[in-house]
């Protein structure tokens, strides 16, 4: 394992204002030549971070060893829709939906809002938050 890097910094003895190379006044308070040399560990990279935080194993394992999961599903009444998610919707899962412009891609997601809200005269609607960056308000 690799020894953490130091890093140099200056920082000012009147507001703590750091710099990674000396100034003679200080841009965040205005005191001339408060800034002192100061030596502190780098933080590991994000890579580094990454790889720690997923448990990674690189370890080859056939598709037929591979546990799979039940998880309970919204179902939307699109059939194709929940057909190619095998199923319906995974509660706090995420889906990306991309395609040209103009293909219909707000439209569906409209209706499967829709769809969920409401679920067709039951009275256990989902709560649904509808995200575009594309669309404006009036669309």
């Amino acid at each position: 394992m690799k020894l953490s890097k130091v890093k140099t910094i200056f920082r000012c003895q009147e507001c703590g204002y750091a710099s990674p190379r000396w100034l003679g006044k200080c841009p965040d308070c205005g005191a001339w030549n408060t800034l002192v040399e100061e030596k502190e560990a780098a933080a590991p990279s994000m890579a580094r971070q990454a790889r720690q935080l997923t448990e990674f194993s690189s370890e080859v394992m056939p598709l037929e060893k591979v546990s799979i999961e039940k998880f309970s599903r919204l179902t939307t009444d699109i059939s194709e829709f929940d057909r190619i998610l095998g199923g319906g919707i995974v509660p706090g899962s995420l889906i990306l939906l991309g395609g040209p412009p103009g293909i219909g891609k707000s439209t569906l997601m409209l209706q499967v809002s829709a769809a969920l809200a409401g679920k067709k005269g039951s009275d256990k609607g989902q709560a649904v938050l509808y995200v575009s960056g594309e669309e404006s308000l009036s669309q």
